[in-house]
């Protein structure tokens, strides 16, 4: 190679990845700078993990080789159960921790992990359950969302409201309302206490997971498919549905939202904000992989990670990249609480990183 093609070769920056984009003219890219390290405050190894921890009163309850009980503080075992759990999140209400495995329901002490009661289900589940007014609501790769006694797991109704396929749609309680999703797409609101339908609507979403419900509005990524959807809680009609990206992408991830801005993570490596009363994208920003990590927003940060096993934490108003944290493996859908990011990576370890790296490691 001759001295002119030497110098006319790009040299690629190993920070860049910030792109906002706004929907009119698109905004510059900001100029590339240091990306921080995210400070990690301890982890824990408990096995292979597929599915997001639960965090109530100073405990994080993550399913691996069973179900976990550790220590917010320090990662040490409270307690395990090696029977109950494996590839879904558990759900936390009050003393008792619920969670469905291959064929059965449970719910357990959230004190010591000993099984209150448990019930035969037909298939495998991968998505947490609901709970509220004394009733748990729970889908799996059957046919039927069911609702079970908290106490007594006594069954309440049965609804068959989906085909028999991999199901990764978890259902959602929200003022009073049970929404429920199902493979093709369609999304219905059902009564909680009855099991009756108060309306459904089809979206072209495939296969989708879990939406997001909030101020009158259900936002859902499409799935296998390129759109995003907004839905009126109430009747179930179309607010706006967005493309976010001229490229094919597939949203197969909860969103999230701060303010008025939606945020939304694609397998096309970028994370999306969106206009959360138009669907008009307002930036997005580009990562190191593919996206299946859910993002939350914790004072003023959105944070997720990538196939790559990166954790990221990402400005709200702007995208700038604030610091960024790799671990083994794939990295699920982080739970923030107290100023810490807990997080499970396909490495086995359960890492808890601060939400702020400390100056050291900037």
């Amino acid at each position: 190679m001759n001295s002119r093609n030497r110098r006319r070769r790009r040299i690629r920056n190993p920070h860049e990845g910030i792109r906002p984009r706004t929907t009119g003219a698109p905004a510059k890219a900001p100029r590339a700078e240091r990306v921080r390290t995210g400070t990690l405050r301890w982890r824990t190894y408990v096995g292979p993990m597929y599915s997001a921890p639960s965090i109530s009163d100073g405990t994080v309850y993550v399913a691996a080789r069973g179900l976990w009980a550790l220590d917010a503080a320090d990662g040490s075992v409270r307690w395990t159960n090696a029977d109950v759990g494996h590839v879904s999140s558990p759900t936390v209400s009050g003393d008792t921790v619920y969670i469905a495995d291959y064929g059965r329901f449970y719910a357990l002490n959230a004190a010591d992990g000993r099984v209150r009661w448990h019930r035969r289900i037909t298939w495998a589940s991968h998505t947490p359950p609901a709970v509220a007014d004394g009733l748990v609501h729970h889908v799996d790769d059957s046919r039927y969302l069911r609702t079970f006694d908290t106490v007594t797991g006594r069954r309440r109704w049965r609804v068959r409201y989906r085909r028999k396929d991999a199901n990764h749609s978890a259902p959602v309680l929200a003022d009073g309302t049970l929404y429920a999703v199902d493979d093709r797409g369609t999304v219905r609101a059902f009564d909680p206490a009855t099991g009756s339908v108060r309306w459904q609507q089809s979206t072209s979403a495939r296969w989708p997971t879990t939406p997001l419900v909030q101020d009158g509005t259900l936002y859902l990524g499409g799935g296998v498919s390129s759109n995003v959807y907004a839905l009126n809680t109430a009747n179930g009609e179309q607010r706006w549905t967005a493309w976010p990206h001229l490229t094919v992408s597939s949203f197969r991830s909860t969103p999230a939202i701060h303010g008025n801005t939606l945020f939304i993570v694609g397998t096309d490596h970028h994370l999306y904000a969106l206009n959360a009363t138009t669907g008009h994208t307002r930036w997005r920003v580009l990562t190191d992989g593919p996206i299946h990590s859910s993002p939350v927003v914790a004072d003023g940060t959105v944070y997720f990670g990538s196939e790559e096993g990166h954790v990221w934490a990402v400005r709200a108003d702007n995208g700038r990249v604030r610091w960024k944290m790799k671990t083994g493996g794939r990295v699920e859908s982080p739970v923030v609480a107290d100023g810490v990011v807990h997080v499970c990576s396909r490495d086995g370890y359960l890492y808890a990183i601060e939400a702020t790296p400390t100056p050291e490691k900037q």
